[in-house]
């Protein structure tokens, strides 16, 4: 099996992890439900790390593609970010990294302060909404959509 063959197996996984993570983290401030946290927590690691895995195997798969006229190495034309999957995946990557930095440091839990716990979830739901156009044009790259 090739890298080409595993990114498109890899991609599903993120998505769903992220997504779910997000849904517990959003319902657990509502809530005020600590086992949705937990929840939320765990989804948005096993998320974080499947997007890095799907983000290496795309980058292997695209990199070692023979460009043509129609079909493009998507790294070698990264702009404009909003157009371009690979550049937009990386982007919302390091998002999802610089999240859970801070969530590590508050030891898996959401913020305390209803202000920064406010913060977090907008930048999680917009990393969210991020990688699901980011993961359209990817459909759409590789003729799927």
């Amino acid at each position: 099996m090739s890298l080409d063959e595993i990114h498109p197996l890899i991609i599903h996984f993120p998505i769903a992890l992220l997504s779910v993570g997000f849904l517990c983290d959003l319902l657990s401030y509502l809530l005020q439900n600590k086992s949705l946290s937990s929840a939320g927590w765990w989804n948005f690691i096993f998320g974080v790390v499947s997007s890095v895995c799907a983000l290496i195997t795309g980058l292997i798969t695209d990199l070692s593609s023979i460009p043509t006229e129609y079909n493009p190495r998507l790294v070698d034309e990264p702009f404009p970010v909003h157009e371009n999957h690979a550049s937009l995946q990386i982007f919302v990557v390091c998002i999802f990294l610089a999240l859970m930095i801070w969530r590590i440091n508050l030891r898996g839990s959401l913020p305390s302060n209803s202000r920064y716990a406010v913060i977090y979830l907008g930048v999680l739901g917009v990393a969210v909404a991020i990688l699901f156009y980011g993961s359209h044009l990817g459909a759409v790259f590789a003729g799927r959509f």
